[in-house]
């Protein structure tokens, strides 16, 4: 729900303190979670206490970075170039004989989610793995970290058996 309703999301394990753990038990805990949370991996995780204080001020830093990462704006020609970037990289399979062209991509910026728009051709052949490619390479390149993002493939196509109409 909180993906869908594209919100900030901090993972937080609370009670820290009344568990009894070693220097390791974190590190042995934190994948299992992790692996709980799968379709947020894009979540900070955090262990806290409130008893003893432990991590509880990180919390408000962690809300306060998701926050900012949420109201990031990106300049255009950056957004393109990071594209151009990872299609170049790794270019998007086609699906029913149709090849996706990923041309261009814009920021939404009426849209409280970070959401941007990518133009191109063929775009609904574009396969769930390679949008997930996208997440992934665009919260490399950027701190998105906490945050929900949404990717819209917007069709851009131009009608060549059209008659000019000489105006």
């Amino acid at each position: 729900m909180v993906k869908e309703a594209g919100r900030g999301l901090v993972l937080v394990v609370s009670k820290w303190d009344s568990l009894d753990k070693d220097a390791y038990t974190r590190d042995q805990l934190a994948p299992s979670i992790i692996q709980n949370f799968e379709f947020v991996p894009w979540a900070p995780l955090i262990f806290t206490s409130s008893v003893t204080g432990q991590n509880v001020a990180k919390i408000y830093d962690l809300i306060l970075s998701i926050a900012d990462a949420r109201a990031q704006r990106f300049k255009t020609v950056e957004l393109n170039r990071w594209l151009r970037q990872c299609v170049d990289k790794h270019p998007p399979a086609g699906l029913k004989n149709r090849q996706p062209k990923l041309n261009y991509m814009v920021q939404e910026t009426d849209n409280p989610i970070p959401a941007f728009k990518i133009f191109g051709a063929h775009t609904k052949f574009v396969h769930w793995s390679y949008k997930r490619y996208l997440d992934k390479e665009f919260r490399k390149h950027w701190d998105m970290a906490g945050t929900s993002m949404q990717f819209w493939f917007i069709e851009k196509h131009v009608d060549r058996h059209k008659a000019p109409t000489g105006k």
